[in-house]
């Protein structure tokens, strides 16, 4: 496995990762994986935070949200907007019962879903209530899991800001690696890790050879490789979590996991 220094952590720090990357590289897949590797090692409860509008690892680990927080948003709008001063007064104190009401749990794991808006317009707000999500939420928790949206738009808005690990997901490509060396000038390549997908170790450690100064001080911590079993269950809906432990891309993950809670 490619491997660098992974940095050290105090032991009260709480291993909050977010993964982050451009859309397409996988992500959602990825995020499952490492779910599932947490749970079997041990790291329980686990917390797993789809941040995501688009939605996608909540079904891809076969569960269904009946919340979500930008559900909670909307009524928090519509108390905002009453003419009753009381539930003006009662809006701050809301928030934290939305957010534990958006909360779903499960054996040995929470999962927190941020969900569609129904009014039209950026998901700013939306972001904001998951930062905030995110500080009332992960203590808890042994690990707290984010799958971030695709792009730079959570990081820019800090909702990344406790984030231990900034996990930066690259498919090889030039577009999925330029991402990456933003996020890591936007987080520092203290706070980065990175993780190659659907690529092979040679691969992989072809391009760690060439990363740009910026974000060659990053641990890379692993390859997930291509998977044909991953791909039919991706293709018929079967929720990832049902791969035999002997699969590549399982086994893959097991390693950035472990690497991640050292």
């Amino acid at each position: 496995m490619i491997m660098s220094q992974t940095g050290s952590r105090t032991r009260s720090q709480k291993p909050i990762i977010a993964v982050c990357g451009k859309g397409g590289v996988g992500k959602t897949a990825l995020s499952a994986l490492l779910a599932k590797a947490f749970l079997d090692l041990g790291a329980k409860p686990l917390l797993l935070m789809d941040a995501d509008p688009a939605g996608g690892l909540i079904s891809v680990i076969g569960q269904k949200a009946k919340s979500s927080l930008a559900s909670a948003r909307e009524r928090m709008i519509e108390s905002a907007r009453s003419s009753d001063p009381t539930a003006k007064t009662r809006l701050a104190q809301d928030l934290d019962y939305l957010v534990m009401e958006a909360l779903e749990e499960r054996e040995g794991f929470a999962f927190l879903a941020i969900g569609r808006m129904e009014e039209k317009g950026c998901f700013c707000p939306a972001n904001t209530l998951l930062r905030e999500a995110i500080d009332l939420l992960a203590e808890p928790f042994a690990v707290v899991l984010i799958d971030a949206e695709a792009g730079l738009e959570q990081i820019s808005r800090q909702v990344t800001r406790n984030v231990t690990r900034v996990l930066a997901v690259s498919d090889g490509s030039a577009r999925s690696l330029a991402t990456v060396e933003i996020i890591g000038q936007m987080v520092g390549a203290e706070r980065m890790a990175i993780v190659f997908n659907r690529l092979d170790e040679k691969a992989g450690q072809a391009i760690v050879d060439g990363l740009p100064p910026a974000i060659a001080a990053a641990p890379v911590l692993g390859c997930v490789p291509e998977d044909e079993t991953l791909q039919a269950f991706d293709r018929r809906g079967r929720t990832l979590w049902e791969l035999p432990a002997g699969n590549p891309t399982m086994q893959a993950a097991a390693g950035i996991a472990k690497a991640l809670l050292e």
